[in-house]
């Protein structure tokens, strides 16, 4: 039987796919979901309840050749940078930002089972020398890669062990502009093919990497999940094995790469054939980032904060397991899945006797080291909200407005933290701020889900933000779910007699909202709504379970 149906490229026979491999394919996705850029509950619902059933009809509509992937759903997401301001005194400027991407479930899952299949090709051919981000972890492993903890102190060994050799006198230290947003699909696929993935994955990978673009351009691909990672990390093996063959000592970090040579003369040379060859693979240099420099450049970490950080990780190492552990620096914030069963929160009943004290000292030093506040964040809030330790709930307040691009680990730290009068009232009035960008808000209304109000003021107030069509639909979705979990009756009649004007993408929404409703409204909207589009009839499928 032919693999590839007549004008269909995801028509697709299953041989050589186990029932193992979807089932790690949706383990992964559900690890994944953690740092997730969107907020959307009703999605992770339907892989946390109805995988088994969302596997099958996957695996029916390739057989079949009725698969057709959908546009992913993407919001601006503010970026640490931000844009000078020359005028006095000093302000900062409006962040730059860049996109965030989810995928609706049939084509999240499709796209993780395609990039398991290429992860040991792509292992094999990927120089563990010169590579060090997104190393992949077992073979069965959900978190699919290693922790970003570990693989940044593999770097920065790297770094060090090529610094202390005295041949290498300066670094070039490269960085791609936009880097994900600027790779060429079919470039991607020649690698792959070369490194030997196979023609019938192939095939259905670039399908869907271009239908993930709207069939309107072969550049870029999403980002922020696994597949991504694990794909863009090895669109720039060819820049490594180039540096190989020249003998050059470097490292790279996804698109950060830093070459070792031993006199800017060389770098010179170096960037007469580096730049040519990045543009072979249509990248360009940021040239902002991009610099020539005296390897001693590279050991500017502040030796008292390094130190700081050691005592910080050697504590929390002792205490919490490797695989928890990470994130930018330190482990993911998790947003707590709030229909998991009652009897699922015993799992975390010690978090709270987690020892911080070091911790607790490399926060209460960020003052004195600006340029490193992120940093430190990154590390020190998901700890204290595990830890259920309001020890920087002060900080966050103040810095909420001034680093949007943590708005997610901030909202997620402070819906800690509900039950105090002051946290609850600013993430209220944060609602009305016309200075937050949507992907903000968002995170608000995610935070707020986490309790009970006490009054009606905020869901008034996030079914303002539903009924706004200037908002995007994240957003607005987060909103409907907010309402819908916590309106009385009138509210509730609000979004029903809105529901028709929506996006299936909200109104799927609204209906995920209605198992909290009573048993006659719950019955009436999944009579109407069930089966109204295919993701409400996975949440359909995900309820009943």
């Amino acid at each position: 039987m032919p693999d590839i149906k007549a004008g269909d490229p995801f028509g697709m026979e299953l041989n050589g796919v186990s029932d193992a491999d979807w089932s790690l394919a949706l383990q992964r996705i559900v690890h994944d979901l953690r740092s997730d850029f969107i907020y959307a509950p009703h999605i992770g619902f339907v892989y946390r309840k109805a995988g088994k059933e969302l596997v099958e009809i996957v695996k029916k509509e390739l057989k079949n050749g009725q698969f057709k992937p959908g546009l992913p759903l993407t919001i601006e997401v503010p970026k640490s940078q931000r844009m000078s301001v020359r005028v006095r005194p000093p302000r900062p400027g409006p962040a730059f930002s860049r996109p965030g991407s989810i995928l609706f479930p049939k084509d999240r899952l499709l796209y993780q089972l395609l990039a398991d299949k290429a992860a040991p090709i792509i292992d094999a051919r990927t120089d563990p020398e010169r590579s060090f981000s997104h190393r992949l972890d077992d073979e069965d492993s959900p978190s699919m890669f290693k922790p970003t903890r570990a693989c940044w102190a593999m770097l920065q060994k790297a770094l060090a062990d090529h610094s202390a050799k005295k041949s290498n006198r300066y670094v070039v230290k490269i960085d791609v502009a936009n880097f994900f947003g600027s790779l060429n699909q079919h470039t991607l696929i020649n690698v792959l093919a070369d490194a030997g993935y196979p023609q019938r994955y192939l095939t259905r990978l670039e399908a869907l990497l271009t239908a993930f673009t709207g069939e309107r351009s072969s550049r870029g691909i999403i980002q922020g999940i696994y597949p991504s990672d694990l794909l863009g990390n090895f669109y720039l093996e060819p820049i490594d094995r180039l540096l190989a063959d020249q003998a050059i000592p470097s490292a790279r970090y996804v698109d950060d790469v830093y070459i070792f040579l031993p006199s800017v003369d060389a770098s010179e040379r170096l960037m007469r054939i580096l730049i040519p060859e990045l543009r072979s693979y249509d990248l360009v240099l940021n040239e902002a980032k991009s610099a020539i420099m005296p390897k001693s450049a590279l050991n500017t970490e502040e030796p008292d904060l390094e130190a700081l950080f050691e005592d910080a990780v050697e504590e929390i190492s002792n205490q919490i397991e490797e695989a928890d552990f990470d994130a930018d620096y330190g482990f993911q914030a998790e947003w707590e899945d709030e229909d998991e069963e009652e009897d699922d929160d015993d799992s975390d009943d010690d978090d709270d006797d987690l020892e911080l004290k070091a911790t607790k000292v490399l926060f209460d030093a960020i003052t004195d080291h600006p340029g490193h506040e992120e940093t430190i964040e990154r590390f020190c809030l998901p700890l204290f909200a595990k830890a259920l330790s309001d020890h920087a709930v002060e900080h966050v307040l103040d810095a909420f407005s001034k680093r949007p691009s943590m708005s997610q680990i901030y909202a997620s730290y402070l819906a800690k933290f509900l039950d105090q009068q002051r946290v609850y009232d600013f993430l209220c009035e944060s609602l009305d701020d016309e200075t937050l960008v949507d992907w903000q808000v968002m995170w608000i209304l995610a935070a707020l889900i986490t309790r009970k109000p006490p009054d009606d003021d905020p869901v008034g107030e996030a079914l303002r933000i539903l009924r706004a069509g200037t908002r995007h639909e994240a957003t607005r979705a987060t909103a409907a779910i907010f309402v819908g979990r916590y309106g009385d009756a009138a509210r509730r009649r609000a979004l029903v007699a809105v529901y028709g004007t929506l996006s299936p993408y909200i109104q799927a929404a609204i209906y995920f909202s209605s198992r909290y409703w009573p048993r006659v409204e719950k019955g009436n909207a999944k009579a109407q709504w069930g089966s109204l589009n295919p993701l409400n009839e996975m949440l359909t499928k995900a309820m009943a379970s």
